[in-house]
């Protein structure tokens, strides 16, 4: 019993420290002056994952202290959320890049500045990491969905 709600903190840290992550990105983001460069939906879906990050801290943090199996999974929806919306606004990101639409998350005033912004390196970087997050959260929703039906 002790090895299981051991594992419960565990698991609560892993996922404070996966949306730690992401948040950290967010507000790094923030400081250099995003919200002024993207688009209005671009920037609103930069705060979205900024709220969504802080909830999913806050629902792991209790999950911790509680020391208990979640039976409710709202700290995993909130991760699974982060997840999902960090690999959208990645997407876009990449696309807006490369993609026939270059710039189009960008606005027309700030798009000559834009190029020197990020790298090859950078890019990849970050589609390859939304990639696997998403793949994470596919991956615990089918061992979540497993060990219900067992």
């Amino acid at each position: 019993m002790i090895l299981k709600k051991s594992k419960q903190r565990l698991y609560a840290g892993l996922l404070f420290l996966g949306a730690g992550i992401l948040l950290t990105r967010t507000i790094i983001m923030l400081s250099e002056g995003t919200l002024e460069v993207l688009e209005w939906w671009v920037a609103a879906l930069l705060i979205i994952e900024l709220v969504i990050d802080l909830a999913c801290m806050a629902a792991s943090v209790k999950w911790f202290k509680a020391n208990l199996k979640s039976e409710d999974s709202i700290p995993l929806r909130l991760g699974a959320a982060a997840a999902i919306v960090h690999a959208f606004r990645v997407l876009i990101f990449v696309v807006g890049r490369v993609g026939p639409w270059i710039d189009f998350d960008v606005r027309p005033e700030q798009r000559a500045l834009q190029y020197t912004r990020w790298s090859w390196e950078g890019l990849y970087f970050a589609g390859i990491m939304a990639i696997l997050g998403v793949l994470g959260v596919i991956v615990i929703w089918m061992l979540r969905r497993h060990s219900r039906n067992s």
